[in-house]
């Protein structure tokens, strides 16, 4: 983990302790989690501790804070 960002190696143990599963695996882990990623360019995934809290239910969405009406997004 860099700072904020999980990397794909970090994914990879939140999906599957101890074991290097593969891409497709953490994708789809991922997708069913709906935990936003992105792609980082040498074949991996990437996210946020933000994103991973707002899929865990820890945390909401910027898009849903009361703070902003919707005609600002």
């Amino acid at each position: 983990m860099i700072g904020e960002v999980l990397q794909f190696r970090d994914l990879q143990e939140l999906c599957r302790p101890g074991k290097r599963p593969r891409l497709a695996t953490v994708e789809r882990w991922a997708r069913l989690r709906n935990i936003r990623v992105q792609y980082d360019g040498q074949g991996g995934i990437w996210t946020t501790t933000a994103a991973l809290n707002e899929a865990l239910g820890l945390t909401t969405s910027a898009f849903e804070n009361e703070n902003y009406p919707a005609s600002l997004i």
